[in-house]
């Protein structure tokens, strides 16, 4: 597993050490948090934190104070979204101060609102913004709510176990269609997210946000396991967080057969991929079973780790990167690990029937 880790120089000078496209993040990051620290300081704490429930608006308000900023820095925001496109996850680093945290919640929600949670969601959606994408969420998650928080929760039973474990590599949302594609089930349904968005509030243990970038595990795959990965053969479910809803919305078995784990969108690869929510289609499916079980082996061997310090911010490309994390342990509240997160999705080309109604950022279902 390869370590990606906080330089150790003072902030300005870390920019001045990078070069390439870790400039761009580095340049990205700053640009961010001058914007809305700017915007922050036009309101009160209270009409700040009403315009988080209206992320299209804000969106709009940060937008062109982030692009002029990238500009003085000589980064057009056509090369900062070819480089979302490009790399498998951006880390923007210091993009918000850490200063007055309560205790870690011990759920998903809510939210609480203080200082630090206020300037990570207006961070979070002012990158998605500049990156061409809405800050989204889906009604069949979390009750539709735009952010939540991810931490170990206690108690007994499936829910508290798994936030304590390490995740495999896997895609958000993977019940859903890619963009650009339509469900079986019902042509209302939403896409997938193209980003999944962390920001780093707490975490002591230095746990990492892993990645797998897609172009380094199909370099360890044959040309025919790959061409496995791209047949309709494969059948998908809802991960654990939309399951329940979703059953109540539609009432019968969800799992979507004949699916692909693997695309090909203008010479680009996508994936679509859980390793606890993808299946063959039939046990007899040998040459489909070898192919997933070769990716997920790749997956383990193209780790990359990401431990996010306190305001610190990850973009996890959703189409060409898995993202998963380390084992968290069992501490919980207090000042245990806690990271928020939502989602971003280019939503130029969705249906009004797809959102829910009267919402500028709940898809359906």
């Amino acid at each position: 597993m390869v370590s990606v880790t906080r330089n150790a120089l003072p902030y300005q000078l870390y920019i001045t050490h990078l070069v390439g496209t870790q400039l761009i993040n580095a340049h990205f990051s700053a640009a961010i948090r001058a914007a809305v620290t700017a915007w922050r300081g036009q309101l009160t704490f209270v009409d700040a934190l009403q315009q988080l429930s209206d992320p299209v608006t804000l969106g709009r308000k940060l937008l062109p104070e982030v692009v002029q900023l990238l500009a003085h820095s000589g980064v057009t925001r056509g090369d900062l979204i070819a480089h979302a496109w490009e790399a498998p996850c951006m880390l923007l680093i210091g993009v918000f101060d850490p200063d007055d945290l309560p205790d870690t919640p011990l759920g998903f929600l809510p939210v609480p609102a203080s200082e630090t949670t206020v300037l990570a969601r207006a961070s979070a959606i002012a990158a998605n913004v500049a990156l061409d994408s809405s800050t989204i969420s889906y009604g069949s998650e979390n009750g539709g709510a735009l952010f939540v928080n991810l931490v170990v929760k206690p108690g007994e039973g499936y829910e508290s176990e798994k936030s304590q474990k390490s995740m495999k590599g896997h895609t958000d949302g993977v019940w859903f269609p890619i963009r650009g594609e339509q469900h079986p089930y019902d042509p209302r349904i939403a896409p997938s997210p193209d980003f999944v968005c962390l920001c780093g509030l707490r975490n002591p243990k230095d746990v990492p946000t892993t990645v797998m970038p897609l172009r380094e595990v199909l370099s360890k795959l044959t040309d025919t396991q790959i061409s496995e990965l791209t047949k309709p053969q494969y059948i998908v479910g809802p991960q654990f967080t939309f399951g329940k809803r979703l059953k109540q919305l539609y009432g019968f078995d969800l799992l979507v057969e004949d699916s692909q784990v693997l695309f090909w969108v203008a010479g680009v690869p996508w994936i679509r991929y859980s390793h606890s929510s993808t299946q063959t289609d039939t046990e007899d499916s040998v040459a489909a079973k070898s192919a997933m079980d070769a990716f997920e082996a790749a997956c383990k061997e193209s780790t990359q780790a990401y431990p996010l310090a306190p305001g610190d911010i990850v973009l996890v490309n959703n189409r060409i990167c898995l993202h998963g994390r380390s084992e968290v342990g069992e501490e919980y509240g207090a000042k245990s690990r806690w990271l928020l997160r939502t989602y971003g999705l280019d939503t130029t080309s969705l249906e009004p029937s797809q959102w829910q109604s009267g919402s500028t950022h709940i898809l359906f279902p």
